[in-house]
């Protein structure tokens, strides 16, 4: 076998003569498992992608999980690599054709069970075990609130707290279509956060712990120890590689997920930067979580994971109803509205206002009721109004059509971020939809409570 020595050497990160045993060992794995002609395909592949560029390798369209798999257990760490194994792995989350690809999530309410669980288990968790898992924790505390790739947080560098500040590295926004360099200074950017107390003294504790470790050449936070999970893992690379990062979350999954008892599916790495998104929707939004909507290079991906807000917006309604009544409360009951008036309401045009601020002059409530062109003070569309038509008041609560607001917003929030995206739109576009999207949630947040406070009478 021949390979290039451009690409090996510079992203894939290692010699030629390196690479041909990997793919020979690769080659030698898939026997028993695959058949012959299937495994010459993919060391066709293998063989042809040391040619490739980065950008390249991340377009090949077929055996994501054997490329991905095959970069792993080539020893040492690369950051470009790690880029790579990143990008296809995401692809191979799409399920379905090119055309009409879906992204896969977990269900919600798993996100917020392993939120518990790791929160538990750090609190309990010895000197040992934090040094172990602490490059997981960090992940899930910081992605889930700042939208970083996991490329981005592993290249989080060493110097990086300051008070309580947070300097971390973002991918630069690339259009589609350019060419990337897959290096640290032509690729990433350097942005500044401020974090909780409780996760800046947990990074503190952290560095001061590891300072003694051999340090990486590229000088990132996160090093390599020697716990049990680096022992099953990448040991040649002074880089915390992708593979170390899932290798750790696999390892917790054996250690805490499983012995809980709590029936949890797979997390991917990647989705805690997309439950970050998803929460600053829905949570006010802000300039950058425009920014990044606008910049996401391919809007189809993105549009199955923001399709699933309606879901998330039901499943933290409950959990927060779950833990304000206690561990063993239920949730149950039927949809059953009041359907007479409060006894303080006034008259408006087409019924009765229940605000008793909007009477004395205070107009507040009603820049909250927007319609669904995007006109303020729309009384049809507030949670105060009480038509003299009979029937409306029982639809304003109704949580299918609720659910059904919910997703057409995000369609059309995707709509205005694709519009964007090519150049033939605006940013109060999307900043429009953003707050569209955000009335529609909090409109079927209040559908979800009153569905069942109602029905507990």
């Amino acid at each position: 076998m021949r390979f290039e020595t451009s690409a090996v050497e510079g992203w894939i990160g290692c010699t030629a003569d390196v690479y041909a045993r990997c793919v020979k060992a690769y080659a030698a794995f898939q026997l028993g498992r695959l058949g012959l002609i299937q495994i010459q395909a993919i060391v066709r592949i293998l063989i042809s992608m040391s040619a490739m560029t980065a950008d390249d390798a991340c377009q090949l369209e077929n055996n994501h999980n054997h490329i991905t798999e095959f970069l792993k257990i080539i020893p040492s760490g690369c950051a470009s690599r790690d880029a790579v194994i990143e990008t296809l792995e995401e692809r191979t989350g799409l399920k379905g054709s090119k055309d009409d690809a879906q992204r896969i999530l977990a269900d919600f309410r798993i996100y917020l069970k392993f939120d518990e669980i790791i929160s538990r288990y750090w609190d309990s968790a010895g000197h040992e075990q934090r040094l172990a898992y602490f490059p997981l924790y960090f992940w899930w505390k910081l992605t889930a609130i700042l939208p970083l790739r996991p490329t981005e947080f592993l290249l989080t560098p060493r110097d990086c707290l300051h008070g309580k500040v947070l300097t971390v590295r973002r991918t630069r926004l690339k259009n589609k279509g350019v060419r990337v360099s897959y290096s640290i200074d032509g690729d990433y950017e350097l942005y500044k956060y401020e974090i909780s107390e409780h996760l800046a003294t947990e990074l503190r504790a952290y560095i001061a712990a590891t300072d003694d470790l051999r340090q990486n050449e590229i000088d990132t936070l996160l090093v390599p120890t020697t716990n049990f999970i680096d022992r099953v893992s990448d040991n040649a690379s002074k880089y915390y590689t992708y593979g170390r990062l899932r290798m750790c979350l696999l390892a917790f999954y054996d250690e805490a997920v499983i012995p809980s008892g709590i029936e949890i599916g797979g997390i991917a790495l990647g989705d805690t930067r997309h439950l970050a998104m998803i929460n600053l929707i829905i949570s006010g939004g802000s300039p950058s979580a425009c920014r990044e909507l606008a910049g996401h290079a391919d809007i189809n991906i993105s549009s199955h994971y923001y399709a699933n807000i309606s879901n998330l917006v039901e499943c933290a309604t409950l959990v927060h109803l779950r833990k304000s009544r206690g561990g063993a409360a239920t949730l149950t009951g039927e949809q059953r509205y009041p359907l007479a008036r409060p006894v303080t309401a006034h008259r408006v045009q087409g019924g009765w206002c229940g605000a008793v601020s909007v009477e004395n002059g205070d107009v507040s409530e009603c820049l909250k009721a927007i319609s669904a062109d995007g006109f303020i003070g729309e009384c049809a569309y507030c949670a105060h109004f009480w038509p003299d038509e009979q029937g409306l008041r029982l639809s304003f609560y109704d949580k299918e059509l609720g659910k059904q607001r919910v997703e057409a917003d995000t369609e059309h929030l995707l709509h205005m971020v694709e519009v964007v995206r090519r150049g033939i739109g605006h940013t109060e576009d999307v900043g429009s939809a953003l707050l569209r999207l955000q009335r529609s949630c909090a409109h079927y947040h209040k559908c979800i409570l009153e569905s069942i406070e109602y029905g507990k009478t």
